[in-house]
């Protein structure tokens, strides 16, 4: 039986806002013809700079003007869209006069998402402190915000800050959105800095704050947020989604063939103008990833669930879904004749009385029983 479900289709009212989103984009950040012309080249330039040619790039590059413009025009849209997937289906309720600091907030993506995508929180007064090396980006980002909220409650302060510089009012919400892969998490230095990143998150949030790590659904990030998620157990926090659990991460990322949680779902209800600006600078997509991670002291109900990660794939003439569970990495076997469940979705298991092992994964293997009969 499914019990919930990450990544929901995005509403109409969310599809939109993205839509409308292209039109203040021009607005706000006006391109010369040549320089509209020269986008689709920038863009995949760029691209190979935030994968392939990483270590080339500067800390700050959002600074410089060959940059910005084809991450507001690109690559800012694209992750409105993952997050506005992820934020509509969490658990995501902040108070009202609630405190959210978004950490290496870039064009204010988080911001605009969550504006974008729970319009319960619209009219709530809510205060932003918006952190990052680079002002310029965070101020192209408010201009986007103004334009698309237009008249709101919500206060959004800019601060020119590292991740670790000291957050003056303790928070609801702490977000970390596309920020901690800018950071080097080779060799040895990644568990201090996980651990120092933990111990200033965790202090800085009230009793019944959370936190909310988002990335883009590589190896890497999925071994990121692998070492946050140990960093912040010690330090006090639970995850509520998607771990189903809180005892140890089944898909660490820590080999290369070793398993990493992210997500992948379609690209429904993406905004047709940015359709046809990825096919320009050819990099068309028919679907995106993501993987995050979000806790609080609390963290949530835990009753065994298994939540559903990777895409299904064929198995015995059926077909198979790598999932997490509190009994480690698990395979669902949908047999021949159920019809298998999307990635993100939780299941209440029953578990045979002695679970086989796949011998590929090593993963232990939970045969599908859905609770009500599928036609």
């Amino acid at each position: 039986m499914s019990i919930d479900s990450l990544f929901p289709n995005i509403t109409a009212e969310n599809e939109a806002e993205l839509e409308r989103f292209g039109e203040i984009l021009k607005h706000i950040w006006p391109l010369k013809a040549k320089h509209r012309e020269q986008l689709k080249y920038d863009i995949r330039d760029m691209s190979r700079s935030l994968t392939n040619e990483r270590s080339e790039r500067r800390l700050d590059y959002m600074g410089d003007a060959r940059f910005l413009s084809p991450y507001l025009c690109y690559f800012l849209p694209w992750n409105l869209y993952r997050m506005s997937r992820l934020f509509s289906g969490m658990e995501l309720d902040i108070p009202e006069d609630g405190e959210i600091v978004d950490l290496g907030s870039g064009p204010l993506t988080a911001v605009i998402a969550l504006w974008m995508s729970r319009p319960h929180l619209r009219s709530r007064r809510l205060t932003f402190t918006c952190m990052d090396r680079v002002p310029k980006a965070m101020q192209a980002g408010l201009q986007l915000f103004n334009a698309v909220a237009g008249d709101t409650p919500w206060r959004v302060k800019t601060v020119k800050a590292a991740f670790t510089d000291r957050i003056l009012r303790k928070a609801d919400l702490i977000v970390a959105a596309n920020a901690f892969n800018e950071l080097d998490w080779s060799g040895r230095t990644a568990r201090p800095q996980a651990e120092k990143l933990a111990r200033h998150m965790t202090g800085a949030c009230k009793d019944t704050g959370r936190i909310l790590l988002v990335e883009t659904g590589v190896r890497l990030t999925g071994r990121i947020i692998a070492e946050m998620r140990g960093q912040f157990m010690a330090h006090g926090f639970k995850p509520i989604a998607p771990c189903p659990h809180a005892v140890e991460c089944p898909m660490p990322a820590t080999g290369k063939n070793a398993p990493w949680c992210h997500f992948n779902f379609s690209v429904k209800g993406a905004p047709k103008w940015l359709e046809l600006l990825s096919s320009e600078a050819r990099l068309d997509k028919t679907g995106v990833s993501i993987n995050f991670l979000y806790l609080s002291r609390k963290g949530a109900k835990d009753f065994g669930a298994v939540r559903l990660i990777s895409e299904p794939f064929s198995l015995h003439g059926g077909n198979g879904q790598y999932a997490c569970s509190d009994k480690g990495l698990t395979l669902v076997d949908y047999g021949p004749k159920h019809r298998p469940l999307f990635p993100g979705q939780a299941i209440i298991p029953e578990w045979p009385a002695t679970p086989g092992t796949d011998l590929k994964s090593g993963a232990l293997v939970l045969p599908y029983k859905p609770a009500i009969q599928e036609k």
